[in-house]
């Protein structure tokens, strides 16, 4: 297990665990053929080394995550949001009663990340305890046809 601080979250990670996961799960997690998640996952293998190395140094497979939704979208990119899972404990900076997660931090431009203790559409192998990441994060619109989440104002 090792520390990790961000902000007001502390958390004990077992980045061997968590890769480890990720890499006997080869598919992507994202199986649904809509236009946002089709972005996605071409998107999602463009990213800033300033989020991809905070993937890495979790453990994490940017390109599986356990949800991924999109809220609203421009001409150029999409609002994204979704979570993943880590094997960990969060040991400080949790959420207040009643909420999913705590603060939200932003560790690289259009990117908003929050962690919380409570795992949602946690598969049955994947290792325990487990701490949840909340992203936040707008990614560029690169498929060839119309992003159908803009809609421009009237």
């Amino acid at each position: 297990m090792r520390e990790f601080t961000f902000g007001p979250y502390r958390l004990m990670a077992d980045i061997e665990a968590t890769r480890a996961w990720y890499e006997a799960h080869p598919l992507p997690r994202v199986t649904c053929d809509c236009a946002g998640c089709r972005n996605f996952i071409q998107a999602v293998k463009a990213l800033p080394p300033a989020v991809t190395d905070f993937f890495t140094a979790l453990g994490l497979d940017p390109e599986k995550p356990a949800e991924v939704c999109v809220d609203r979208g421009d001409r150029e990119s999409c609002l994204y949001g979704g979570w993943y899972h880590l094997a960990g404990e969060l040991t400080a900076g949790g959420p207040p009663p009643g909420r999913l997660c705590g603060a939200w931090l932003a560790p690289a431009e259009g990117v908003e990340i929050a962690f919380g203790p409570e795992c949602h559409l946690l598969p049955e192998d994947f290792p325990r305890p487990c701490v949840q990441l909340n992203l936040e994060w707008r990614l560029p619109w690169l498929l060839e046809e119309k992003n159908p989440y803009f809609t421009p104002e009237v």
